[in-house]
């Protein structure tokens, strides 16, 4: 319940930080677009329910999208986003699976399984968003560019934060001992 409560306060400050700062990312004539808030999603612990993970990606999308004026892009988004999720970590999960109240991190998982799930959740999500801006056949080869290059620039974003704000290890250089090594 803790890292529950823990992950909807990450997710309610990546919204933030993305009304507030990282809005107006869009560079390259639209192709990359910074998407902060899909951080949170990201976040959000591996075995929250299904029904959950959906109304928490549509409380997303929905609230980006009041903000921002997209008019339903980023909730289509957040919820294809979070249906396929459970899915996408299972994929990288570890063979004997994730423990309880997990959350996904560079201290507990390594940077491969970190990088790996950001960069197949954020590219599920921005190919969602631009494919249905787009809403034509003709436009889903430049829906995947956009998905990619937008993809890359999100995820150098997510691991710069999570080395700045991620957990850190625990010292133990202030235990006391008897002995001196």
């Amino acid at each position: 319940m803790k890292s529950f409560i823990r992950s909807i306060g990450i997710v309610f400050l990546t919204c933030l930080l993305q009304v507030l700062i990282f809005r107006y990312g869009i560079f390259a004539g639209g192709w990359v677009v910074t998407c902060f808030h899909i951080y949170g999603l990201i976040l959000l612990p591996t075995e929250l329910s299904k029904t959950s993970c959906l109304m928490i990606g549509a409380l997303v999308g929905a609230s980006i999208d009041v903000v921002l004026l997209t008019g339903g892009l980023h909730m289509s988004a957040g919820i294809v986003t979070c249906f396929m999720t459970p899915w996408l970590t299972t994929f990288i999960a570890p063979r004997e699976g994730f423990i309880r109240e997990h959350s996904i991190s560079v201290l507990h998982d390594g940077w491969g399984r970190f990088l790996a799930l950001s960069s197949l959740i954020s590219f599920v999500y921005m190919f969602t968003l631009f494919a249905v801006e787009g809403w034509k056949w003709s436009l889903l080869p430049s829906a995947i560019g956009k998905g990619i290059a937008s993809t890359t620039m999100n995820v150098i974003l997510f691991a710069i934060f999570q080395g700045l704000f991620g957990p850190k290890p625990k010292s133990k250089s202030h235990t006391t001992s008897t002995y001196h090594w």
